[in-house]
This record gives structure tokens, C-alpha cells and sequence, in this order.
């Protein structure tokens, strides 16, 4: 067999069902086969597959095993030379199969490769990006981003350079659509289930080079991703990022350095939800005045992010 397609689902049954359906209209000509392993869903998503998808592979999870967990339940039973690690929330165009099948096929030397991610609207989504640094993620959630430090390591790291029009060997693709080899995956194991969500594809890159093999993006395989629709209904996300980069910069960092970092880290996340909660309380009530409701519901999303962040997690934050 060619090619296991392996999509981890969790309430998001509409969608499932949407790119089940492109997979249906635009199918690879050699032989692949679908495996959805569900993360104990309560919408209806395991009796829509069963019902109108019976050629699918169906893992039942009884509890919620996490992106990296549920992706290694389907990666240990995949039968496909090549395996598609694919989000459930995307659409797959015509011939982005054929595209991605026929450049591994055709480049020994690759090891993992993926298209291009599009926004509902036809935009090109930011999908590729370089390997993480303390300073990046520093510049990205600290009060290093008010005071403009790091800038640049940030820029760099989301590969703000990039226009997304070329065929490049990258660092790391989005997880949400990416082609691996599976005697890859039987060389150096799955994806690391430290990782509950978020960064588990990050080292899963980095392992893959290490190992000698070349992570490409192809800009000809376009795939619509709509984007977070599993993340937008966990609770405390924001936590469970901040796990996974501190277990990120543990594992290819080390300890003693990370043990440094997350104290700089902690002390700037405090100190800018501070200062941003200082600002957006004048704005939110400046657009109250003014009669301004985009002004004002933003302000206040910003708000109860950092009240909460403040509240409710900082002890969670202080004890990652």
C-alpha cells in the first residue's frame, strides 16, 4: 500500500466530515487507506464515520489521548509506504495527493514534506517556520514583545521572509498536513507523548533531520486548514503550550539552561499581562465612550485572557 492518511479527531465532526469528503472526491490512483482515531468525542463523530465512511479505519478512544498519543495509535498500525498526518478541519485539493506521493517517490533523500496551507478565504496560511529559540519564544509572550526585544529572533523563527511561492527544505512543517516515511517512523519512534498538544510536531522535524533526512515544502499541494477548531474548545491551551516548549527546550536544550529561561520566561508572561491589562482597560472603556463595538470586544478578549492568565492560572504558570 502507498500511502496511510491518519487524522486525529475530537468534537469536530462537521469538519471531519467535510475533509473525509475531499479525500473521497480527490483520491490518490494507487492504494491508500484512511485511519481516524477519535479522542473520545461526544458530537456524534464516531457513528458519522461508522455510518457514512465504513471503508474507514476507526480507533474508538475512550479517553482523550492527546494529538502525539492518538497519532501514534494510528502510525502503529498504518500499512502505507508513506504516512499523511492530516487534521481533521482541512479540505484536500485535486492532485495535492498525487503531488506530495510522487515527490517523496521521486526524492530519496526527503524524509518529510508538505503543501501549502490556505485560509478559508483563499489566503496563504504561515505553515513552515524555522527550529524555536528561547529568544523567540520570549519576544512572542513576554514583556520582551512591548519593549521590542528579540524582535528579529522572532521574525526569524516564523520565517516572516518567506513567500510561501517556492519549493524549500525548511526546518519544520505544520503538523497539520505533513507526509513522513513510514520506515522513518519505524526508525526513530512517533511523535514524543510529553507532548499533549502543541510543538510535538516541532520535534518530531527535528528528529527526522537529525536522522539525515530533509524536510521539504512544496508550494504545488494545496490544502484549505480552517485552523484550531480542537484547541478552541480545550481549556486552558495557553497552559498546555507553555508545558510543551518548557518540555520542548528541556529535551534539545537541556535542563540547567531551561531551568534559566523559565524563570526569565515566567517573570516576563507576569509582567506583560500586567502592562496589557493596564492598556486595555482605557481602550475598552475609550470604545465604550465612543460607541466602537469591534474596538471594545476586542479590548475585552484581551482583557479576560490576561485577568484569567492572572487569576486563575498563574499558579499553574509559576509550577510548569
Amino acid at each position: 500500500m502507498k500511502l496511510s492518511i491518519i487524522i486525529v479527531s475530537w468534537n469536530v465532526r462537521d469538519d471531519l466530515n467535510q475533509c473525509l469528503l475531499s479525500l473521497q472526491s480527490n483520491p490518490l490512483p494507487q492504494a491508500f487507506e484512511i485511519i481516524v482515531v477519535d479522542n473520545n468525542s461526544s458530537d456524534g463523530t464516531v457513528e458519522l464515520v461508522k455510518n457514512t465512511f465504513p471503508d474507514v479505519r476507526l480507533i474508538e478512544n475512550r479517553e482523550n489521548r492527546g494529538f502525539a498519543g492518538a497519532n501514534n495509535q494510528g502510525l502503529d498500525i498504518a500499512n502505507g509506504e508513506y504516512v499523511f498526518l492530516l487534521n481533521p478541519d482541512t479540505i484536500v485539493h485535486s492532485g495535492s495527493l498525487t503531488t506530495l506521493v510522487g515527490f517523496l517517490d521521486k526524492n530519496a533523500d526527503v524524509g518529510a514534506c508538505g503543501g501549502r496551507l490556505l485560509n478559508q478565504d483563499g489566503s496563504i496560511q504561515a505553515s513552515v517556520r524555522r527550529f524555536p529559540t528561547f529568544r523567540a519564544f520570549l519576544y512572542r509572550n513576554t514583556i520582551c514583545r512591548t519593549l521590542c526585544l528579540f524582535r528579529g529572533s522572532y521574525g526569524r523563527w516564523k520565517m516572516k521572509d518567506f513567500k510561501y511561492d517556492k519549493q524549500i527544505e525548511v526546518d519544520q512543517l505544520m503538523g497539520a498536513a505533513m507526509m513522513i516515511r513510514k520506515s522513518i517512523i519505524d526508525e526513530i519512534g512517533g511523535m514524543d507523548e510529553t507532548f499533549f498538544m502543541y510543538l510535538e510536531e516541532v520535534d518530531l522535524c527535528l528528529r527526522i533531520k537529525q536522522a539525515g533526512w530533509k524536510v521539504v515544502f512544496l508550494p504545488e499541494a494545496d490544502i484549505t486548514h480552517l485552523g484550531g477548531q480542537s484547541s478552541k474548545q480545550a481549556p486552558s491551551k495557553r497552559i498546555m503550550l507553555f508545558k510543551s516548549m518548557f518540555a520542548y527546550f528541556r529535551k534539545h536544550r537541556g535542563r540547567g539552561i531551561t531551568f534559566v529561561f523559565s524563570i526569565i520566561f515566567k517573570i516576563g508572561l507576569i509582567l506583560r499581562s500586567i502592562v496589557h491589562l493596564c492598556t486595555e482597560v482605557p481602550i475598552f472603556v475609550a470604545a465604550m465612550i465612543l460607541k466602537n463595538p469591534d474596538k471594545k470586544q476586542k479590548a475585552a478578549n484581551n482583557i479576560s485572557l490576561d485577568a484569567k492568565l492572572l487569576t486563575k492560572y498563574i499558579w499553574k504558570v509559576i509550577t510548569i
